[in-house]
């Protein structure tokens, strides 16, 4: 008889269980499993790039495999008693409960709805939707302890604002959330400026997910742990020159800092890559015994490659070498055993379009110590992923992090001593203090593409906390939830040093850090009486203002500018100080460059100038974007969009404006800016020799200086060609 779907809000009481453990009478990897579950789709031969979650083909069901062998008994668990309404259902990800009895999937029921989160009852095949926002997707979702569900979505925790769009496909970002079994106490994590995929708990309770880092050149995924509140971010493999390729996901803990896990190109790959054996400290291997790691960090991690033929790039794999969607580890063995899900044949979207062909991934007994798979289940035109022994685990305990009232809905980030770091070595007496900085995408915005050409996201300057001359500590209080990152500056307000990443903490955290980048084996204590920056106070930075209110209120003084529009701060300033030399007459003489298009022959010339009349065609197309004559000197060429084209530069060609890196930057040296911090001095100038320009005042100084050092954007909210 077919059970009614029920959605649920309250009272979804885990019902009775399905037998489960027990033991085969082989010896071999799967000897102790008496089933398995798994995954069945519909087979195909794109999923975006390996952050996209939107893939829908009708027709996938969640089965058990008894025994978990090719001869094995295939029983439908989801969702054939659930009724009608899941006819066409897609299933992109599950989870088994610790207790065996339940399992959690992301669903969605036809081509015009999103993905939801729905519990199966394995008792009786019962399910019961969890009450999410239909407008939203939610999806891989993971059983935590303490009767709770972690997942990805793209809802939003900020009230009111547009998600996120990631750098390229513009696919709208997902993030980290949890709910109640029953369906209450849901709660959004906070923001990452792209997106966080496949979380995955580990035994010391803290989850592993994939991270897309995009900050200018960063462009890749990497393994990042959170505690199971969302909070207390760290990184965990990837970031430190770790690995070898440009993504890692889907990784599942093999024994305390080991985990199996995808290596793989960001898109192209089908979701699909080489397996890596990752270890996250010291191994010690005594007489066959393997200790767990030791000093776990991003900085001390190894890994292993279990598949070395199978490309770690989109490069299209060779027959019989394919590559592998998932991997679920059996044993902690040096050559762990594996259930993986493995497609032969390309495996690379491209080619498998021009061919009509889909990626078929079936289920396979890896054994790495001899590099064979043993098939398990295979179907032409389908997926099996995601298997799972079917049995009780023990749950890890509950993982929670402090939370300040007192920061009254802020987050509070800091730093015990940023003169610490592990990337950079800062001259004593060099750093003045820390600038924080806002990031958000092309959700606020109209006009297609990017920022600028250098291919930074938006910026939004929040402010520069100084830092204590006795100890380095600093500290400031920011809106919750928003990505950030910061930049060490001197007393020009000019950048020393950035750090690379996003990050983000929810309201009432505390993001302290031992420096700026710092060793990250070491234990961080914060111990309030002892820092001058909690003696003097954080430095406040919008902590309460809303969204729309984070923008340039007519930025008389220097530490008024938070955005940089460039035909609405700079052009201004060229137009009165600078265009007079550097104008459509070029009465400086500067030498011009020719961008060609070998395809055509078509050439265009481009000569320095610094008025805000649009770019030539020509010279517009090679800067990815309908810039101006001014910004296009300034900022160069989008290089991507060289590359893509297989233009030709040739000349006299210069950036002036280095993305991250005023001080480094021909026109910032020219200009010669004066002392802004801790008070401005316009005597005193941060290059020797006089200013190229004469008059300049300080905030005008550091409108170009935010302008490199927030990445050279032509966009910002103050200049957005849309009211949000």
């Amino acid at each position: 008889m077919k059970q009614p779907m029920k959605r649920i809000a309250v009272g979804a009481a885990l019902l009775a269980a399905a037998s489960c453990g027990g033991s085969g009478t082989d010896s071999g990897p799967l000897g102790n499993v008496q089933a398995l579950v798994v995954l069945e789709r519909a087979a195909r031969n794109d999923t975006g790039d390996i952050f996209q979650y939107t893939s829908y083909i009708p027709g996938a069901r969640l089965v058990k495999l008894e025994p978990p062998t090719a001869d094995g008994v295939q029983t439908t668990l989801c969702c054939d008693k659930a009724g009608a309404e899941f006819s066409k259902i897609d299933i992109s990800s599950y989870d088994l409960s610790f207790d065996a009895k339940s399992i959690v999937f992301s669903g969605k029921l036809a081509e015009n709805q999103t993905y939801g989160l729905f519990i199966l009852q394995l008792a009786d095949g019962k399910v019961t939707q969890i009450v999410t926002d239909p407008q939203r997707d939610f999806v891989s979702p993971i059983f935590l302890p303490g009767d709770k569900i972690m997942f990805t979505s793209n809802a939003v925790v900020e009230r009111g604002a547009p998600q996120h769009h990631d750098e390229y496909e513009r696919g709208t970002a997902i993030q980290l959330g949890r709910v109640n079994v029953d369906g209450t106490g849901l709660e959004l994590g906070p923001r990452n400026l792209s997106h966080r995929t496949a979380p995955s708990l580990a035994s010391d309770g803290r989850v592993i997910f994939t991270q897309w880092d995009h900050l200018g050149p960063e462009n890749s995924g990497h393994l990042m742990f959170v505690n199971q509140d969302m909070q207390e971010l760290r990184e965990g493999f990837g970031k430190e020159d770790s690995g070898e390729s440009n993504s890692t996901l889907k990784a599942r803990e093999i024994s305390p800092g080991r985990f199996i896990a995808i290596a793989t190109a960001r898109n192209r790959t089908v979701n699909a890559g080489s397996l890596i054996d990752i270890r996250l400290g010291k191994v010690e291997n005594h007489d066959g015994v393997v200790s767990a790691p030791t000093l776990q960090a991003e900085a001390n991690a190894t890994y292993r490659d279990l598949t070395p033929d199978v490309p770690k790039d989109n490069a299209p794999s060779a027959d019989t070498v394919g590559r592998y969607y998932d991997a679920t580890p059996l044993n902690a063995k040096d050559k762990p055993d594996l259930l993986v899900s493995w497609a032969n044949g390309p495996v690379e979207s491209g080619v498998l379009s021009a061919a009509g062909l889909a990626a078929e991934f079936g289920l396979y007994l890896y054994r790495s110590e001899t590099q064979q798979r043993e098939p398990i289940l295979a179907k032409a035109g389908k997926w099996y992923v995601f298997a799972q022994p079917l049995r009780t685990r023990t749950a890890p305990n509950v993982v929670a992090s402090a939370q300040d009232p007192k920061l009254g809905g802020a987050t509070l980030i800091g730093s015990l001593n940023v003169y610490n770091s592990s990337l950079h070595t800062f001259k004593p007496g060099e750093i003045y203090g820390v600038r924080v900085m806002e990031g958000f995408s092309n959700e606020e915005i109209t006009i297609p593409g990017q920022f600028g050409s250098p291919r930074f996201e938006g910026h939004a300057n929040l402010g520069v906390a100084p830092i204590s001359t006795t100890d380095g500590s600093w500290s400031a209080k920011i809106p919750a939830n928003i990505p950030i990152h910061v930049q060490t500056v001197d007393i020009y307000g000019m950048s020393l040093f950035n750090e690379p990443v996003w990050f983000s903490g929810r309201a009432g955290e505390a993001r302290m850090c031992g420096g700026c980048h710092e060793d990250r084996t070491r234990t961080t204590n914060v111990s309030p009486g002892q820092l001058d920056t909690f003696a003097l106070g954080a430095t406040p930075m919008f902590a309460t203002t809303a969204r729309a209110q984070r923008m340039n209120q007519a930025p008389a003084n220097p530490t008024d500018i938070v955005g940089v529009g460039w035909n609405t701060l700079i052009q201004p300033i060229l137009d009165a100080k600078c265009v007079s030399c550097h104008g459509d007459d070029n009465k400086a003489g500067i030498a011009g460059y020719t961008v060609t298009d070998p395809k055509t022959g078509q050439s265009t010339s481009f000569t320095f100038n610094l008025t805000g009349a649009a770019a030539p065609a020509g010279i517009a197309g090679a800067a990815g974007g309908g810039f101006t004559k001014s910004y296009i000197s300034m900022a160069g060429l989008d290089m991507e969009a060289v590359e893509r084209g297989m233009l030709m530069v040739s000349g006299n060609y210069k950036v002036y404006l280095k993305p991250e890196d005023a001080r480094g930057s021909l026109a910032i040296q020219k200009l010669n800016p004066t002392q802004l911090f801790p008070t401005i001095d316009q005597g005193k100038h941060a290059f020797p020799g006089a200013p190229h320009v004469a008059g300049l005042t300080p905030t005008e100084y550091y409108a170009f200086i935010l302008a490199a050092d927030m990445g050279v954007n032509f966009w910002a909210r103050e200049n957005a060609p849309k009211a949000y």
